[in-house]
């Protein structure tokens, strides 16, 4: 059931990403809404569906952008994997950590982004990078990570909902 609701949300959030939020900058910065759905999946205890997320999430993006198919997807796979540790964890002991989740996932995220970049042989340069695209994109996804993972939490609710003992 989670994949019947959550493809189909992630091509929106691609489509929205690549469209609206791309217009929306700080600095060369944008919000990443496939990377924010994925880690809070993810940190909401559904590690494995968050794997399939990162793998169809990545496709999306790669066909909207101009990266080879499949390095978004690798990525956001790895990263979903990491996130698996937590399997829940940091939700449950303070609301704030997705925050502190986010801003390590969003780094994560962007440093395998320059090694493939980097493996690709396109040019590079990282102070840069890091001053204009990285420093914010991570500042605007710590911004948008407590909504989306209560966004998230309601949207397993809904597909999982509880069991009730009677």
């Amino acid at each position: 059931m989670a994949y019947l609701i959550g493809i189909p949300l992630l091509a929106i959030l691609a489509i929205l990403q690549s469209v609206i939020f791309n217009d929306l900058t700080l600095f060369d910065g944008r919000p990443d809404l496939i990377l924010l759905a994925v880690v809070a999946w993810g940190i909401n205890g559904r590690s494995r569906e968050a794997m399939i997320w990162g793998l169809f999430g990545g496709l999306f993006l790669d066909q909207l952008s101009g990266l080879p198919l499949g390095t978004t997807a690798i990525i956001l796979i790895v990263i979903a994997y990491l996130v698996s540790f937590t399997e829940g964890r940091f939700w449950e002991a303070n609301f704030l950590m997705p925050m502190g989740v986010m801003i390590l996932f969003s780094l994560l995220y962007y440093l395998f982004t320059l090694i493939i970049l980097w493996l690709l042989g396109k040019p590079l340069d990282l102070s840069l990078a890091l001053v204009r695209i990285i420093l914010p994109s991570t500042f605007l996804n710590l911004i948008l990570a407590l909504p989306a993972s209560q966004l998230i939490k309601s949207l397993s609710r809904l597909v999982f909902p509880p069991e009730v003992n009677i």
